[in-house]
């Protein structure tokens, strides 16, 4: 069932919108992708560490779950990372079997650099919106990563 607005005016928004989304989550790949040669790893690691730097230490099976990616790459993955010293693991402090990983910090700094500009613009864009305006933006954005996070798990059942 399709839900569209009851208007024309409202209709061609949403569809400007619903482009303007594909449009920006092409921009951000591209940029997450020179982004990602730049700091030396590749997409999905790159991915892997925003996984970390949001969300904290985590399991190899967690982080698994998360990408989308067999337990097997990840480990080649957090192997790769550790090796050029943007991850370590450490003991899970409730699990002997089990090991956490973790962004080591001066890593995760070089990566923040790298989105310097990127950060700048988009400050200097949102002063331009009023405080009002920035929470619906704000409520959007969330709202639209919750239906990816939605649909991408119903892809993979």
């Amino acid at each position: 069932m399709d839900v569209k607005p009851q208007d024309e005016q409202a209709d061609a928004l949403a569809d400007r919108i619903v482009l303007a989304m594909t449009d920006l989550a092409g921009a951000m790949g591209r940029l997450n992708d020179l982004i990602a040669q730049q700091a030396g790893v590749g997409p999905t690691d790159l991915l892997c560490l925003h996984t970390l730097n949001r969300e904290g230490a985590s399991t190899a099976g967690a982080l698994s779950a998360r990408l989308g990616r067999t337990t097997g790459a990840v480990t080649h993955m957090i192997d790769r990372l550790e090796k050029a010293g943007f991850v370590r693991r450490r003991p899970h402090p409730e699990d002997r079997r089990s090991v956490m990983v973790e962004a080591v910090p001066e890593a995760l700094g070089k990566i923040a650099s790298l989105y310097e500009g990127l950060d700048s613009r988009s400050r200097r864009l949102m002063s331009e919106f009023t405080t009002e305006q920035l929470e619906t933006i704000c409520a959007f954005l969330d709202g639209t990563r919750d239906n990816a996070v939605a649909e991408s798990d119903r892809l993979t059942r």
